[in-house]
Protein backbone atom coordinates (compact mmCIF):
# COMPACT_ATOMS: atom_id res chain seq x y z
CA UNK A 1 0.00 0.00 0.00
CA UNK A 2 0.93 3.80 -0.59
CA UNK A 3 0.07 5.30 2.77
CA UNK A 4 0.15 8.95 3.63
CA UNK A 5 -0.30 10.65 7.14
CA UNK A 6 -1.10 14.24 7.16
CA UNK A 7 0.05 15.57 10.67
CA UNK A 8 -0.12 18.79 11.80
CA UNK A 9 3.30 18.29 13.82
CA UNK A 10 6.04 15.28 13.49
CA UNK A 11 9.11 14.57 15.14
CA UNK A 12 11.46 16.46 16.87
CA UNK A 13 8.41 17.88 17.92
CA UNK A 14 7.47 16.53 21.37
CA UNK A 15 3.50 15.28 21.65
CA UNK A 16 1.08 12.98 21.64
CA UNK A 17 -0.18 13.24 18.62
CA UNK A 18 3.47 12.96 16.69
CA UNK A 19 4.48 10.11 19.00
CA UNK A 20 1.25 8.21 17.71
CA UNK A 21 1.86 9.11 13.80
CA UNK A 22 5.74 8.70 14.49
CA UNK A 23 4.94 4.79 15.89
CA UNK A 24 2.72 3.68 13.72
CA UNK A 25 4.08 4.63 10.22
CA UNK A 26 7.17 3.49 11.61
CA UNK A 27 5.77 0.01 12.38
CA UNK A 28 4.25 0.39 8.30
CA UNK A 29 7.04 0.85 6.96
CA UNK A 30 8.55 -2.12 8.49
CA UNK A 31 5.85 -3.81 6.55
CA UNK A 32 6.98 -3.36 3.22
CA UNK A 33 4.37 -0.19 2.86
CA UNK A 34 5.50 2.97 1.46
CA UNK A 35 4.80 5.26 4.24
CA UNK A 36 5.20 9.14 3.88
CA UNK A 37 4.37 11.65 6.42
CA UNK A 38 3.39 15.16 5.66
CA UNK A 39 3.39 17.88 8.15
CA UNK A 40 4.93 21.44 8.76
CA UNK A 41 8.84 22.09 9.23
CA UNK A 42 8.00 23.53 12.48
CA UNK A 43 7.11 21.80 15.75
CA UNK A 44 4.20 22.60 18.47
CA UNK A 45 5.11 25.84 19.69
CA UNK A 46 5.69 27.27 16.58
CA UNK A 47 9.76 26.86 16.59
CA UNK A 48 11.62 25.97 13.09
CA UNK A 49 13.06 22.49 13.17
CA UNK A 50 13.54 22.32 9.48
CA UNK A 51 13.87 24.21 6.03
CA UNK A 52 11.54 23.08 3.67
CA UNK A 53 12.44 19.76 2.32
CA UNK A 54 11.81 16.00 1.70
CA UNK A 55 13.54 13.36 3.18
CA UNK A 56 13.78 9.67 3.91
CA UNK A 57 13.44 9.01 7.96
CA UNK A 58 13.91 5.42 9.44
CA UNK A 59 12.26 4.31 5.89
CA UNK A 60 9.27 6.89 6.18
CA UNK A 61 9.49 9.65 3.21
CA UNK A 62 8.86 12.80 5.22
CA UNK A 63 7.55 15.89 3.48
CA UNK A 64 8.28 19.27 5.92
CA UNK A 65 5.83 22.28 4.21
CA UNK A 66 5.64 25.34 4.66
CA UNK A 67 2.64 26.57 7.19
CA UNK A 68 0.88 29.54 5.63
CA UNK A 69 1.45 32.91 8.04
CA UNK A 70 -2.21 32.56 9.41
CA UNK A 71 -1.98 30.64 12.25
CA UNK A 72 -5.24 29.29 14.90
CA UNK A 73 -4.01 27.89 17.48
CA UNK A 74 -2.00 25.04 16.32
CA UNK A 75 -3.94 24.65 13.17
CA UNK A 76 -2.67 26.03 9.63
CA UNK A 77 -2.82 25.40 5.91
CA UNK A 78 0.20 23.96 4.63
CA UNK A 79 2.09 25.00 1.39
CA UNK A 80 2.36 22.86 -1.14
CA UNK A 81 0.05 20.36 0.06
CA UNK A 82 -2.17 19.62 -3.32
CA UNK A 83 0.67 18.83 -5.25
CA UNK A 84 2.92 16.86 -2.77
CA UNK A 85 -0.47 14.05 -2.79
CA UNK A 86 -1.10 14.59 -6.75
CA UNK A 87 2.25 13.60 -7.33
CA UNK A 88 2.38 10.74 -4.64
CA UNK A 89 -0.89 9.72 -5.51
CA UNK A 90 -1.58 7.47 -2.30
CA UNK A 91 -4.36 4.48 -2.17
CA UNK A 92 -4.68 5.83 1.67
CA UNK A 93 -4.76 9.52 3.43
CA UNK A 94 -5.06 8.94 6.74
CA UNK A 95 -5.59 12.78 8.46
CA UNK A 96 -4.92 13.56 11.93
CA UNK A 97 -6.58 16.37 13.99
CA UNK A 98 -9.52 18.85 13.08
CA UNK A 99 -7.14 21.07 11.29
CA UNK A 100 -7.46 22.35 7.66
CA UNK A 101 -5.75 19.29 5.75
CA UNK A 102 -8.18 16.92 6.45
CA UNK A 103 -10.96 18.88 4.80
CA UNK A 104 -8.29 19.61 2.03
CA UNK A 105 -7.79 15.61 1.41
CA UNK A 106 -11.49 15.25 1.33
CA UNK A 107 -12.03 17.62 -1.31
CA UNK A 108 -9.38 16.32 -3.36
CA UNK A 109 -9.88 12.76 -2.79
CA UNK A 110 -12.35 11.87 -5.94
CA UNK A 111 -9.24 13.49 -8.38
CA UNK A 112 -6.44 11.38 -7.08
CA UNK A 113 -8.66 8.31 -6.03
CA UNK A 114 -7.66 7.82 -2.64
CA UNK A 115 -9.37 6.51 0.72
CA UNK A 116 -9.48 9.33 3.61
CA UNK A 117 -9.07 8.34 7.60
CA UNK A 118 -9.90 10.90 10.10
CA UNK A 119 -7.97 10.42 13.63
CA UNK A 120 -9.47 13.43 15.36
CA UNK A 121 -7.44 12.73 18.55
CA UNK A 122 -10.49 13.77 20.49
CA UNK A 123 -10.06 17.38 20.85
CA UNK A 124 -13.11 17.76 23.33
CA UNK A 125 -11.57 15.99 25.90
CA UNK A 126 -8.03 17.26 25.23
CA UNK A 127 -9.17 20.75 25.62
CA UNK A 128 -8.67 23.91 22.71
CA UNK A 129 -6.64 26.53 23.99
CA UNK A 130 -6.60 29.20 21.75
CA UNK A 131 -9.62 31.29 21.76
CA UNK A 132 -10.17 31.92 18.35
CA UNK A 133 -9.94 28.00 17.98
CA UNK A 134 -12.45 27.48 20.36
CA UNK A 135 -14.90 30.11 18.92
CA UNK A 136 -14.14 27.41 15.29
CA UNK A 137 -14.04 24.20 17.18
CA UNK A 138 -18.28 24.14 16.70
CA UNK A 139 -18.75 25.35 13.41
CA UNK A 140 -15.71 23.09 12.38
CA UNK A 141 -17.59 19.55 13.95
CA UNK A 142 -20.25 20.28 12.35
CA UNK A 143 -18.82 20.46 8.74
CA UNK A 144 -17.02 17.47 8.85
CA UNK A 145 -20.50 16.21 9.83
CA UNK A 146 -21.85 17.39 6.71
CA UNK A 147 -19.06 16.06 4.74
CA UNK A 148 -19.04 12.82 6.62
CA UNK A 149 -19.74 10.46 3.38
CA UNK A 150 -16.30 11.61 2.00
CA UNK A 151 -14.68 10.14 4.94
CA UNK A 152 -14.49 5.89 4.76
CA UNK A 153 -13.69 5.67 7.84
CA UNK A 154 -13.08 7.59 11.41
CA UNK A 155 -10.66 6.08 14.34
CA UNK A 156 -11.22 6.65 17.84
CA UNK A 157 -9.64 5.45 20.20
CA UNK A 158 -11.89 4.77 23.28
CA UNK A 159 -15.41 4.09 23.52
CA UNK A 160 -15.82 7.57 25.51
CA UNK A 161 -14.49 9.04 22.29
CA UNK A 162 -17.05 7.09 20.02
CA UNK A 163 -20.20 8.43 21.79
CA UNK A 164 -18.80 11.71 21.24
CA UNK A 165 -18.91 11.12 17.40
CA UNK A 166 -22.14 10.07 17.81
CA UNK A 167 -23.76 13.01 19.53
CA UNK A 168 -21.92 15.19 16.99
CA UNK A 169 -23.90 13.92 14.63
CA UNK A 170 -21.19 11.40 12.95
CA UNK A 171 -22.80 8.11 11.93
CA UNK A 172 -21.78 5.12 14.39
CA UNK A 173 -21.18 2.45 11.10
CA UNK A 174 -18.00 4.70 10.12
CA UNK A 175 -16.46 4.43 13.12
CA UNK A 176 -13.94 2.01 14.48
CA UNK A 177 -12.38 2.01 17.76
CA UNK A 178 -8.75 1.21 17.85
CA UNK A 179 -7.03 1.16 21.22
CA UNK A 180 -3.99 3.92 20.87
CA UNK A 181 -1.65 5.13 21.55
CA UNK A 182 0.77 2.24 21.33
CA UNK A 183 4.79 2.34 22.17
CA UNK A 184 7.55 0.63 20.35
CA UNK A 185 7.76 -3.15 20.92
CA UNK A 186 11.38 -2.49 21.50
CA UNK A 187 10.54 -0.52 25.00
CA UNK A 188 9.70 -4.24 26.56
CA UNK A 189 13.38 -5.16 26.07
CA UNK A 190 15.01 -1.98 26.47
CA UNK A 191 18.66 -1.90 28.34
CA UNK A 192 19.49 1.41 30.07
CA UNK A 193 22.19 2.87 30.06
CA UNK A 194 22.17 5.02 33.18
CA UNK A 195 20.19 4.67 36.50
CA UNK A 196 17.96 7.63 37.45
CA UNK A 197 18.38 6.53 40.72
CA UNK A 198 22.69 6.71 40.72
CA UNK A 199 21.96 9.75 39.27
CA UNK A 200 19.78 11.59 42.14
CA UNK A 201 21.18 9.55 44.80
CA UNK A 202 18.02 8.44 46.34
CA UNK A 203 16.58 4.45 46.85
CA UNK A 204 12.99 5.42 45.22
CA UNK A 205 12.46 7.70 42.38
CA UNK A 206 8.95 8.72 41.47
CA UNK A 207 9.28 10.05 37.69
CA UNK A 208 6.97 12.79 35.29
CA UNK A 209 8.11 13.51 32.59
CA UNK A 210 5.66 15.50 29.96
CA UNK A 211 5.59 19.62 28.89
CA UNK A 212 5.36 22.02 31.68
CA UNK A 213 2.20 23.09 31.27
CA UNK A 214 -0.62 24.35 33.96
CA UNK A 215 -2.79 21.66 32.29
CA UNK A 216 -0.43 18.89 33.17
CA UNK A 217 -0.52 19.23 36.95
CA UNK A 218 2.74 19.03 38.06
CA UNK A 219 1.72 21.16 41.45
CA UNK A 220 -0.45 17.85 42.12
CA UNK A 221 2.68 15.72 42.36
CA UNK A 222 4.44 18.30 44.63
CA UNK A 223 1.73 18.50 46.57
CA UNK A 224 1.69 15.16 46.72
CA UNK A 225 5.51 15.03 47.60
CA UNK A 226 4.65 16.59 50.96
CA UNK A 227 2.23 13.84 51.73
CA UNK A 228 4.94 11.28 50.57
CA UNK A 229 7.44 12.55 53.23
CA UNK A 230 5.34 11.51 55.87
CA UNK A 231 4.17 7.98 54.27
CA UNK A 232 7.66 6.79 53.27
CA UNK A 233 10.40 6.04 55.39
CA UNK A 234 13.23 5.72 53.08
CA UNK A 235 15.11 8.07 51.09
CA UNK A 236 12.91 9.21 47.72
CA UNK A 237 13.03 11.76 44.96
CA UNK A 238 10.33 13.01 42.49
CA UNK A 239 11.80 13.74 39.11
CA UNK A 240 9.69 16.47 36.98
CA UNK A 241 11.34 17.19 33.67
CA UNK A 242 10.45 18.48 30.29
CA UNK A 243 10.16 21.50 28.01
CA UNK A 244 8.09 24.91 29.51
CA UNK A 245 4.70 25.75 27.40
CA UNK A 246 3.90 28.18 30.42
CA UNK A 247 6.46 29.57 31.77
CA UNK A 248 4.68 31.72 34.77
CA UNK A 249 3.14 28.33 35.64
CA UNK A 250 6.81 27.14 36.01
CA UNK A 251 7.49 29.70 38.14
CA UNK A 252 5.02 28.86 40.28
CA UNK A 253 5.80 25.28 40.86
CA UNK A 254 9.45 26.73 41.77
CA UNK A 255 7.89 28.90 44.46
CA UNK A 256 5.73 25.65 45.78
CA UNK A 257 8.99 23.48 46.22
CA UNK A 258 10.56 26.65 48.54
CA UNK A 259 7.40 26.89 50.34
CA UNK A 260 6.49 23.16 51.13
CA UNK A 261 10.81 22.85 51.74
CA UNK A 262 11.02 20.02 49.44
CA UNK A 263 14.42 21.72 48.04
CA UNK A 264 16.10 18.13 48.64
CA UNK A 265 13.24 15.76 47.52
CA UNK A 266 11.80 17.40 44.31
CA UNK A 267 13.66 17.97 41.21
CA UNK A 268 13.16 20.39 38.44
CA UNK A 269 14.24 19.84 35.52
CA UNK A 270 12.66 22.31 32.42
CA UNK A 271 14.33 21.04 29.74
CA UNK A 272 13.63 18.33 26.41
CA UNK A 273 15.37 14.97 27.60
CA UNK A 274 16.97 13.21 24.75
CA UNK A 275 15.05 10.23 23.69
CA UNK A 276 17.92 7.95 25.42
CA UNK A 277 17.47 10.29 28.84
CA UNK A 278 14.03 9.79 28.38
CA UNK A 279 13.98 6.08 28.19
CA UNK A 280 16.88 5.45 30.57
CA UNK A 281 14.84 7.57 33.84
CA UNK A 282 11.28 6.31 32.83
CA UNK A 283 12.44 2.58 32.65
CA UNK A 284 14.56 2.81 36.06
CA UNK A 285 11.66 5.06 38.19
CA UNK A 286 10.08 2.87 40.56
CA UNK A 287 7.04 4.94 39.33
CA UNK A 288 5.89 6.86 36.86
CA UNK A 289 3.49 9.43 38.11
CA UNK A 290 0.79 11.46 35.43
CA UNK A 291 -0.96 14.21 37.49
CA UNK A 292 -2.93 15.49 34.58
CA UNK A 293 -5.53 18.32 34.92
CA UNK A 294 -7.17 17.23 31.88
CA UNK A 295 -5.74 14.89 28.94
CA UNK A 296 -7.32 11.83 26.71
CA UNK A 297 -4.46 8.86 26.26
CA UNK A 298 -1.62 9.94 27.31
CA UNK A 299 1.06 8.28 25.52
CA UNK A 300 3.75 8.42 28.17
CA UNK A 301 1.77 6.06 30.31
CA UNK A 302 1.75 3.71 27.55
CA UNK A 303 5.24 3.76 27.17
CA UNK A 304 6.21 3.48 30.70
CA UNK A 305 3.93 0.11 31.21
CA UNK A 306 5.78 -1.34 28.17
CA UNK A 307 9.19 -0.43 29.21
CA UNK A 308 8.02 -1.97 32.63
CA UNK A 309 7.05 0.81 35.35
CA UNK A 310 4.37 0.74 36.91
CA UNK A 311 2.16 3.95 36.53
CA UNK A 312 0.30 6.60 38.93
CA UNK A 313 -2.24 8.79 36.88
CA UNK A 314 -5.11 10.97 37.51
CA UNK A 315 -8.31 9.34 36.25
CA UNK A 316 -8.56 12.02 33.07
CA UNK A 317 -9.95 11.06 29.99
CA UNK A 318 -10.78 7.89 29.08
CA UNK A 319 -7.85 5.71 31.20
CA UNK A 320 -10.71 4.13 33.22
CA UNK A 321 -11.82 2.27 29.95
CA UNK A 322 -7.84 0.88 29.77
CA UNK A 323 -7.87 -0.78 33.43
CA UNK A 324 -9.15 -4.10 31.96
CA UNK A 325 -6.46 -4.47 29.19
CA UNK A 326 -3.21 -3.38 31.76
CA UNK A 327 -1.90 -4.17 34.70
CA UNK A 328 0.46 -1.82 36.37
CA UNK A 329 -1.89 1.34 36.34
CA UNK A 330 -3.07 2.79 39.56
CA UNK A 331 -5.97 5.18 38.71
CA UNK A 332 -6.45 8.32 41.67
CA UNK A 333 -8.36 11.50 42.25
CA UNK A 334 -7.30 15.03 42.01
CA UNK A 335 -6.42 14.87 45.61
CA UNK A 336 -2.53 14.90 46.23
CA UNK A 337 -3.24 12.96 49.53
CA UNK A 338 -4.77 10.13 47.34
CA UNK A 339 -2.02 10.84 44.72
CA UNK A 340 0.79 10.10 47.52
CA UNK A 341 -1.20 6.86 49.17
CA UNK A 342 -1.65 5.29 45.21
CA UNK A 343 2.20 5.83 45.10
CA UNK A 344 2.71 3.84 48.00
CA UNK A 345 0.09 1.02 47.24
CA UNK A 346 2.30 0.53 43.29
CA UNK A 347 5.44 0.67 45.65
CA UNK A 348 4.30 -1.94 47.86
CA UNK A 349 3.27 -4.06 45.00
CA UNK A 350 6.50 -3.55 42.95
CA UNK A 351 6.77 -4.38 39.49
CA UNK A 352 3.94 -5.84 38.69
CA UNK A 353 3.42 -4.57 34.87
CA UNK A 354 1.45 -5.75 31.62
CA UNK A 355 0.77 -3.83 28.74
CA UNK A 356 1.23 -6.45 25.93
CA UNK A 357 -1.95 -4.88 24.07
CA UNK A 358 -0.52 -1.34 23.61
CA UNK A 359 2.68 -2.95 21.47
CA UNK A 360 2.69 -1.45 18.51
CA UNK A 361 2.96 -4.00 16.02
CA UNK A 362 -0.73 -5.38 17.85
CA UNK A 363 -2.44 -2.20 17.13
CA UNK A 364 -0.83 -1.28 13.88
CA UNK A 365 -1.53 -4.58 12.58
CA UNK A 366 -5.39 -3.87 13.52
CA UNK A 367 -4.81 -0.24 11.42
CA UNK A 368 -3.70 -2.11 8.66
CA UNK A 369 -6.30 -4.51 8.48
CA UNK A 370 -8.55 -1.29 8.47
CA UNK A 371 -6.38 -0.07 5.72
CA UNK A 372 -6.95 -3.13 3.08
CA UNK A 373 -10.99 -3.64 4.52
CA UNK A 374 -11.61 -0.02 3.09
CA UNK A 375 -9.43 -0.58 0.22
CA UNK A 376 -11.13 -4.05 -0.75
CA UNK A 377 -14.15 -2.79 -3.07
CA UNK A 378 -10.78 -1.53 -5.43
CA UNK A 379 -7.91 -3.73 -4.98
Amino acid sequence: MKIVHITPFYRPSIGGVEEIVYNTVKELAKRGHEVHVVSVNYDNRWKEIAKPSTVVEEGVIVHRLRPSFIKIGYATLMHDLKKVLFEIKPDIVHSHNLHPHLFQAIAWKSKVGYKVVAQLHFPKMTGVDNLIAKMFFEPTMKILTWNQNNVDVFIVHTQLEKQWFINSGINGDKISIIKYPCAPDSLAAYVPKRDIHELLGSDIVITYVSRIHRRKGQHLLIKASEHLRNYLNRNFKVYIAGPISDQKYFIELHNLVQRLNLNGIVVLEPRILREEEKLDYMSTSNIFALTSLMDYTPVAVFESLVLGTPVVATNVGALGEYTSDIQGLYLTSHDPKDIAQKIVDALNKGRQVNAEAFRCSNIVTKVEELYTRILKPTL
